[in-house]
């Protein structure tokens, strides 16, 4: 069997998308929650592109460890020197993008052929004398001339390459085509690299066209989690996994990702970045494995492969069912906390059990999702520097909401009163006047995490703070306070 190395560029690709943020702890989270996924290679991001970018790579370049740490660096000297300087020593990685097309080449590149094409072979040489992969890749391939391509591959110091990378820039691609030049590439390469497919998905083919180039002998695969990217994302992680997963014997091709960990995956980076996953989103979507129409719910129920490709379990989808009390004690939670694959150290386990307690008093129904939200939620909080005591909102159809807000800041109590034009305005209205900040939302969203009147609800934000966009999230029964406590959230980052 052969392997095919998953390189995860959400942490750079990813982030390109509007609706996709981190922060730089968030990313360094996020990273580790990719080792666990188990890819080879982590997309770091782009240190060049500004100051707070190269101390986000920095701070995964000295906290991560096992896969691959790749950092992208144009083919220019003072670049690829900064990329060199922040690797060394690690099991590191420089990623050289060559625009191949003419319109690239003429509007992007800044350097003609002759002098990019030399530029980048002297960058991939110092890369290698520094004891570093070296990783080109061959920028809108599907819009450059063949015949430049060639000549591009036959120039490359192949010694000095571990990695050519094809890269479908602007997702102008069909399976056909991608077959065709990464067959092309192979017999130019003649195994002196691993060859590597990077698609975009502006036609909706990326997972295809990312497939057809591994039937076609590519043996690297960019991919992101549930497909983000900028425009119309790129290839999706979870779809080419599973798709390796159904297929990879018949081809001989294996992969060393966790496909228990992919919906768990997904989750984590929603609640990281408040992107929503479509509930029909392939593998990951909350409606993969749900069937409403009564013969095919029976035909599940006698024997699940008539409509389910892949069992729910395969991909660490959780069970809708009851699964503790109020009587249940933190032995049989860290059992179910284990069962549904997360590691919690003792203070976040205590912690995520008080609220395991708290939620069983209210709720007559406790759903391994309620239990996955929880730790969640846990696993995710900040060190805060602002916490919600206690609040009361005054409301109704005769009179202005207000709220009074009791919280904790840097270990002193401060209370604070507010009027708004609803009780959630008038709420975070008051946490500005207790704090000091003065936030201006431009996203808020209400989720059900389960079914059910006692439902936990999930609120998530986005917050201008001085300028800066920070994202909020919190999980409670009682939305307003699940309201009050993730514009905490989002303030505790600002801070």
């Amino acid at each position: 069997m052969d392997k095919i190395f998953i390189l995860d560029t959400t942490l750079r690709d990813g982030v390109q998308s509007p609706l996709v943020s981190f922060t730089e702890k968030e990313k360094l989270e996020f990273a580790k929650v990719l080792v666990d996924l188990g890819v080879d290679v982590i997309d770091c991001g782009y240190p060049a592109l500004s100051r707070e970018e190269e101390q986000a790579v920095k701070l995964l370049l000295e906290q991560i460890d096992g896969p691959v740490l790749s950092v992208l660096a144009k083919p220019k000297l003072e670049e690829v020197e900064k990329a060199v300087g922040l690797l060394r020593g690690k099991r590191g990685r420089v990623h050289i993008p060559i625009p191949t097309s003419e319109i690239r080449l003429a509007f992007l590149s800044g350097m003609d052929r002759e002098q990019q094409l030399k530029t980048a072979i002297e960058s991939a040489k110092f890369v290698k004398d520094s004891e570093l992969e070296v990783e080109i890749t061959l920028e809108d391939a599907f819009r450059a001339e063949k015949a430049y391509l060639e000549e591009v591959i036959s120039k490359l110091p192949l010694d000095c390459v571990d990695v050519v990378n094809i890269s479908d820039t602007v997702g102008i691609a069909t399976p056909g085509m991608v077959t065709d030049l990464v067959s092309f590439v192979v017999d130019k390469v003649k195994g002196r690299a691993l060859v590597s497919i990077h698609c975009h998905d502006d036609l909706g083919m990326a997972t295809a066209n990312s497939f057809a180039a591994l039937e076609a002998g590519a043996r690297q695969v960019h991919v992101t989690i549930a497909g983000v990217g900028t425009r119309a994302g790129n290839a999706s992680l979870e779809e080419v996994v599973v798709a390796l997963k159904l297929h990879g014997e018949r081809l001989g091709l294996t992969c060393d990702v966790d496909s228990t960990r992919l919906y768990r995956t997904a989750r984590m980076f929603s609640k990281m970045t408040g992107y929503v996953i479509p509930p029909h989103k392939a593998v990951v979507g909350d409606a993969v494995f749900a069937h409403k129409v009564e013969y095919m719910r029976l035909a599940v129920v006698r024997e699940p492969k008539t409509y389910e490709i892949i069992s729910p379990e395969e991909v660490g989808y959780p069970k809708k069912r009851i699964v503790l009390s109020k009587r249940s004690g933190i032995y049989m939670f860290r059992k179910k906390v284990e069962e549904l694959g997360y590691s919690l150290d003792e203070e976040r386990l205590n912690e995520a059990f008080k609220r395991f307690k708290e939620l069983a008093e209210r709720k007559s129904e406790v759903y391994d999702n309620d239990i996955i939200a929880i730790v969640e939620d846990v696993v995710l909080a900040y060190r805060k520097k602002i916490k919600l005591l206690a609040y009361s909102i005054k409301t109704g159809s005769e009179e202005d909401p207000e709220a009074e807000v009791v919280l904790l800041i840097d270990g002193q109590k401060v209370r604070a009163s507010s009027k708004g034009d609803g009780p959630v305005d008038a709420a975070f209205k008051a946490v500005d006047e207790a704090t000091g900040l003065s936030g201006r939302l431009i996203d808020y969203r209400v989720n059900a995490v389960t079914s059910g009147k006692d439902a936990l609800g999930e609120v998530f934000l986005k917050v201008l703070f001085k300028g800066k966009e920070f994202s909020g999230r919190a999980v409670n029964t009682d939305i307003l306070q699940a309201s009050i406590e993730a514009y905490i959230s989002a303030a505790n980052k600002a801070l």
